[in-house]
């Protein structure tokens, strides 16, 4: 009787657990906060490549200034697309985007500005980046 007791006791214990963490796991799992957002940045950044696609689809280039033209024009709908989700750019990104896009442009002999926007570019439809760099997009305060 006493076995049945203590083996009863320890299951209930261990239901009341696993119950308390999927009612409230945030106290026990503080990233799950951030995978919500990551989630959201996830589907807006997808959203919002659909959208750029779409709205220079009917546009053809015969030149190359005209590649780069609706390039251009597809990379700000995708901004303004996310600006519209509640994001923007991130600060902490700008800082870490000089010294690069500064050595880029020693290296490959283009302007400053066509280093930072290419790298900009390739950075802003990232979802993973590496540990120790920081994301383009961040959370608005009008939108918190």
């Amino acid at each position: 009787m006493k076995k049945y007791f203590k083996y009863g006791l320890l299951a209930v214990s261990l239901l009341l657990v696993l119950f308390y963490c999927l009612v409230d796991g945030s106290k026990l799992s503080p990233r799950s906060q951030p995978s919500e957002i990551s989630s959201k940045l996830v589907h807006s950044i997808n959203n919002c490549q659909g959208i750029a696609a779409k709205s220079v689809a009917h546009l053809n280039a015969f030149l190359e200034f005209q590649k780069l033209e609706i390039e251009g024009r597809k990379m700000h709908v995708f901004q303004q697309c996310m600006n519209d989700q509640g994001y923007m750019e991130n600060p902490e990104w700008v800082k870490f985007a000089e010294p690069i896009s500064q050595k880029e442009a020693e290296t490959s002999g283009v302007s400053l500005n066509e280093a930072y926007e290419k790298f900009r570019r390739t950075q802003m439809v990232l979802i993973k980046v590496p540990h120790h760099h920081p994301l383009y997009w961040k959370i608005s305060r009008e939108s918190k």
